[in-house]
């Protein structure tokens, strides 16, 4: 492990992000698996996400693909409504009543995914940390633009307290799309005075659809198995951003009372910018913030859990992440 500088306009002097490198696991079953995946979304999944094709495509692509991803046994599923969108909670089956709250926010590029796409993610969390996790089916454009899918997050936080869940035992967590809206959500709580929580987990979060200065995303889309940047094109028109919202560009915000925060990233992806960018700007706000890089991994290689030893330890890590800063 190592850690590396290359933050933006610093706030305080010497401000060093924390930054962890993790190798694949050693073993067979990593090394097999891993080559199998790899291949396989690169065929299979890679090429249908973004344009040429429309949404329902892609829509259908991430759904299936996910379908094929184990789902842990040691928590189980419900479902409800919240104000105008269905949601999932899941709860360990080991905890008759979670203290703990995790508010986890699927990934797709705003415009596809589900709780039911991201299961394999939610129901280990669920499992590893003994906490409940409600999963909103925030709505998606191009159908609900830009901010809805921010006002829905929030409605779901809203809902945690009603539950009587206390902010200082809710993390928010999130990957890639998700991972941007677990961001700006803790952004507008804070501009609505609302509580933050405990404590946020990003993995792969999106803080531009536009390459970033010194942008690396040529070189690594070549070795993304999952992503083009050209879904970023699909995104700009789906959302109809209205760049006049304070909430529009997460590169704009005030990060000074940021919750502490983890990120994880893959080093073989196209996003790998926005991570470090993150960690840089946390951290140079002085906040609490943490940036894993796991080498040779892709886009959320956290949804194989079940399958790939390197997915169930970043899980892990986060699990530790939010015990460490969620109150007793």
């Amino acid at each position: 492990m190592s850690a590396v500088q290359s933050a933006p306009q610093a706030k305080r002097m010497n401000a060093t992000p924390i930054i962890r490198h993790y190798q694949p696991p050693a073993g067979l079953q990593e090394s097999i698996v891993s080559m199998v995946m790899r291949q396989a979304l690169r065929l299979t999944l890679k090429p249908f996400l973004g344009p040429p094709w429309p949404f329902a495509v892609q829509r259908a692509s991430l759904a299936l693909g996910s379908a094929l991803m184990p789902q842990d046994g040691r928590a189980r599923v419900s479902h409800e409504r919240i104000g105008p969108f269905p949601a999932e909670r899941i709860r360990p089956k080991a905890v008759a009543q979670p203290r703990h709250a995790i508010l986890y926010l699927h990934g797709g590029a705003f415009v596809a995914g589900s709780p039911r796409t991201h299961r394999s993610i939610t129901r280990r969390l669920a499992a590893i940390t003994g906490a409940e996790v409600l999963a909103p089916h925030y709505r998606l454009a191009p159908e609900m633009p830009f901010p809805t899918q921010i006002e829905d997050c929030v409605l779901a936080y809203k809902q945690l307290l009603a539950d009587g869940f206390a902010p200082e035992r809710i993390a928010i967590a999130g990957d890639s799309a998700g991972g941007n809206l677990t961001l700006m959500t803790a952004m507008a709580l804070k501009l609505a005075g609302l509580p933050q929580p405990a404590v946020l987990v990003m993995m792969s979060p999106v803080v531009s659809n536009e390459p970033l200065p010194n942008s690396t995303h040529e070189e690594r889309q070549k070795r993304d198995p999952m992503i083009r940047m050209a879904w970023a094109l699909d995104i700009d028109r789906a959302l109809k951003v209205d760049h006049s919202h304070p909430l529009a560009d997460p590169m704009a915000q005030d990060y000074s009372q940021l919750p502490p925060s983890l990120i994880q990233v893959g080093d073989d992806e196209v996003l790998y910018d926005s991570s470090m960018w993150l960690v840089n700007a946390a951290t140079a706000a002085g906040r609490t913030c943490e940036l894993e890089i796991y080498l040779k991994r892709w886009h959320v290689f956290q949804a194989h859990a079940g399958l790939m030893p390197s997915s169930d330890r970043a899980l892990e890590r986060q699990a530790e992440f939010m015990k460490r800063h969620w109150a007793a």
